[in-house]
């Protein structure tokens, strides 16, 4: 099982819909460091003349976020709730998201949740590379850069426990419809010891994890389709009712489902 864990861990990286859906212009690239490793995926976005405030929302990831104009990155961990970041108008960000599986050198993702560190405060990153990232205009010139050179000064690959991926991977099977009880169950170790190596590991309880997952397959099934009702997405993710999707939706993202289907609609025929 643990050979095969990629398919799930992989395949899952979230949404940030404001991101796409309120500025100016979005891109995205997903990236395999290698085979058997889950992807990153890259990004970037260009906040509007007058926009300088935009909303993230809990996705159980870690973001890299780089202004590209005034040439200064931070390191953004997971927010366990809905808040509101503060960008520079007019301004063009190279982002670079991915899973907690992925070790930062030197840094414990637990230190980063619902924090924003300086990238240049975490590593010793010559300030040329930075200025090679933000100085091409090539989308995809950005991404090779980094992938070329930052990644390895970044990332430690291969580092993390099997346990925590083995756990993750099943939480990504079950789309975060999993108790602790069952978790600890399917992994062969105590909710104790499991609640202690999700603390240490991904910065949060697995519980909490399980329900930003669930609460992204959810809203990835709304923002990515046409086809699913709202039953469908209560049928699939394992939600007791439509009382406790909006509940999911209010606590995670401030809003309800036909809130953020009425404004994707809206963007995308303006």
């Amino acid at each position: 099982m643990i050979s095969s864990l990629n398919s799930k861990i992989i395949s899952y990286l979230p949404s940030q819909p404001d991101f796409e859906f309120q500025t100016d212009y979005y891109t995205e690239q997903k990236v395999r460091i290698k085979p058997k490793q889950p992807s990153i995926l890259f990004y970037q976005f260009k906040m509007g003349e007058e926009s300088s405030q935009i909303s993230v929302i809990p996705d159980g990831c870690i973001d890299i976020l780089i202004n590209c104009d005034q040439h200064y990155g931070n390191i953004c961990g997971s927010v366990t709730k809905s808040r509101v970041i503060n960008l520079l108008p007019n301004s063009t960000y190279f982002g670079i998201r991915f899973l907690p599986c992925l070790d930062i050198k030197k840094f414990g993702i637990k230190d980063l949740t619902d924090k924003e560190v300086s990238l240049n405060e975490m590593f010793p990153v010559n300030t040329n590379i930075i200025e090679k990232v933000v100085t091409d205009e090539s989308f995809t010139e950005r991404v090779n850069i980094f992938n070329e050179i930052l990644r390895s000064q970044i990332f430690e690959i291969d580092k993390s426990s099997k346990l925590i991926k083995q756990a993750l991977y099943n939480i990504y099977e079950k789309r975060g419809n999993i108790t602790i009880a069952q978790l600890a169950e399917e992994v062969g170790y105590s909710t104790r010891y499991l609640r202690k190596l999700f603390e240490d590991h991904i910065g949060i309880s697995p519980k909490l994890f399980s329900q930003i997952v669930r609460f992204q397959s959810s809203l990835n099934m709304l923002l990515r389709t046409t086809h699913y009702t709202l039953n469908d997405v209560i049928y699939e993710n394992g939600y007791y009712d439509q009382a406790h999707l909006i509940h999911e939706f209010r606590n995670f993202g401030n809003m309800t489902p036909y809130q953020l289907t009425g404004q994707k609609s809206c963007l995308k025929t303006s």
